[in-house]
């Protein structure tokens, strides 16, 4: 189960990735990570430095992707990002992209929140 639950997680960051390229995000970094976490993209908006989570399932059966970012989760990607930006001052913010994809890989819903910390 968890090899499934990484090949959707991972076709979710790809979608997503092409997501916010199309939306004119430059894509910096994928999968920055150390021993406290995972940032799942580091893009950049004009001239904000954007850090990205990705949450993707497979249906709705157990809920949205939304519901699965909890305040914990927010305040764990902030320190990821101040390890990232190793102490210099950059406009920055975090984003959500909560994906649906149906049993045969094909995204059924893609929504991009901006700024949810």
């Amino acid at each position: 189960m968890k090899y499934f639950n990484r090949q959707t997680g991972q076709l979710g960051e790809d979608f997503a990735a092409q997501s916010l390229k199309d939306k004119g995000f430059e894509i910096l970094k994928r999968n920055f990570s150390n021993k406290f976490g995972e940032i799942d993209i580091i893009a950049k908006d004009k001239n904000v430095l954007v850090f990205v989570e990705v949450k993707t399932k497979k249906g709705i059966d157990f809920g949205l992707p939304e519901e699965m970012i909890n305040a914990y989760k927010l305040q764990k990607i902030r320190r990821m990002a101040e390890v990232y930006m190793n102490g210099k001052t950059v406009l920055c913010r975090i984003d959500v992209v909560a994906i649906i994809l149906s049993e045969t890989d094909k995204i059924l819903r893609l929504n991009h929140y901006e700024n949810v910390y």
